[in-house]
């Protein structure tokens, strides 16, 4: 094609070229005969039969250019059409394969969330059975170790009135152990219910976060979550002077949801939020603020949860969804919470991202669909 062109432009110039030659021609033999008419031609009778010949070449010449350009020229924009022609065809078929690859890939993922399903409800099974088979002893550990200490305190009482008749070295020495295994008792408590707590966090795991969807007024649902926030926490917040503040919707907006499991989201951010600026507090006088905010962009509802706590450090900051990943104390949290927020917002088709720097702030950012594209209710959920 390149080469069509450079042909083309080359015609081009000799045909210019030609006619300035012409031009140039035509003067010269105008001037012969000027000059032969007026009888001061000194050239001689050769020049006017010669220039003709050469106008005559010439005009031939700049003939046979113009057709072989006029052929080039059609040959060209025969080879656009084509080109064009390919070209739409090849972008035809590209999109074609695009969709193709697109439908190919939604047909992988598709399958393999049903692979993961079947694989996470066989897990499921398997779990719920174990959670029920640990509980029942857990339940008889925990009751039992509560039991003898209240024997050793019975105990205790009896030798507390027997110590007259008792040497001190016997009295001292059974207190001792009393002690001990007193210690001991409180030991297998205090971790007995803690695995109690574990495993009641994985049994909450196997629920299906899929609840009956209400049209849910947003603004209301974050007040009276709000409301709750500031009545379970009523001491806190006025001893260390915590600031809540809300910045709703202007306008009020409805929205197809899960309203309890949606408040629970909003909540155990929020109370995730009064631990790290209940904990700043023990270290550093600052001025604690814990701020939600709502905002609706083009089709999706934002909702912003931010506090100026301890912070989120780097390393661990990838973790925090992870189920059973907790920095709080094991008698505290079973590691679950955000975990179990990030599925219901998943659930609604919605995402969440965290933004932190350790020591200034964290702030959590959910971004859900105003209107849902499909329920969040199973038609048949089998644990109901």
């Amino acid at each position: 094609m390149g080469s069509l062109y450079e042909e083309i432009k080359t015609l081009q110039v000799k045909i210019k070229r030609l006619e300035r030659s012409t031009t140039i021609g035509l003067v010269a033999f105008v001037a012969v005969i000027i000059a032969e008419a007026a009888g001061v031609n000194r050239l001689g009778g050769w020049i006017t039969p010669t220039l003709a010949v050469f106008l005559i070449v010439v005009q031939v010449y700049k003939s046979r250019c113009r057709k072989k350009l006029k052929q080039k020229e059609l040959l060209a924009k025969e080879v656009e059409v084509r080109t064009e022609e390919i070209r739409s065809e090849r972008d035809a078929v590209q999109e074609e394969s695009q969709k193709l690859a697109t439908a190919l890939s939604a047909l992988a993922e598709a399958q393999d969330e049903l692979v993961q399903q079947e694989r996470m409800a066989t897990v499921g099974q398997l779990t719920k059975g174990l959670v029920d088979r640990i509980l029942n002893p857990l339940n008889y550990i925990n009751n039992f170790s509560c039991l003898s200490a209240t024997l050793i305190k019975d105990l205790r009482e009896n030798l507390d009135k027997e110590k007259n008749h008792l040497s001190k070295e016997v009295y001292d020495d059974s207190m001792e152990l009393l002690d001990m295994m007193n210690g001991n008792l409180n030991k297998i408590s205090e971790h007995g219910f803690n695995t109690v707590r574990i495993v009641k966090a994985m049994e909450e795991l196997l629920k299906d976060r899929r609840g009956n969807t209400t049209l849910t007024d947003i603004n209301n649902l974050c007040r009276i979550t709000l409301d709750k926030l500031k009545r379970n926490y009523e001491k806190d917040i006025e001893e260390k002077n915590i600031r809540i503040v809300f910045d709703g919707l202007t306008l009020s907006v409805m929205m197809e949801v899960c309203m309890e499991q949606l408040s629970n989201v909003l909540l155990g951010l929020l109370q995730n939020a009064m631990y790290a600026v209940l904990k700043k507090a023990e270290k550093v006088t600052f001025s604690p603020e814990i701020y939600m905010k709502l905002r609706v962009e083009g089709d999706k509802l934002q909702i912003t949860i931010r506090d100026n706590g301890i912070g989120i450090s780097d390393n661990i900051k990838e973790r925090i969804f992870s189920p059973f990943f907790t920095t709080k104390p094991t008698g505290e949290a079973a590691g679950i919470g955000l975990y179990l927020c990030r599925e219901v917002v998943y659930n609604h088709k919605g995402t969440i991202e965290v933004n932190s720097e350790q020591g200034e702030y964290t702030e959590f950012l959910i971004n859900i669909p105003v209107y849902q594209p499909h329920p969040a209710t199973p038609e048949n959920d089998e644990d109901e």
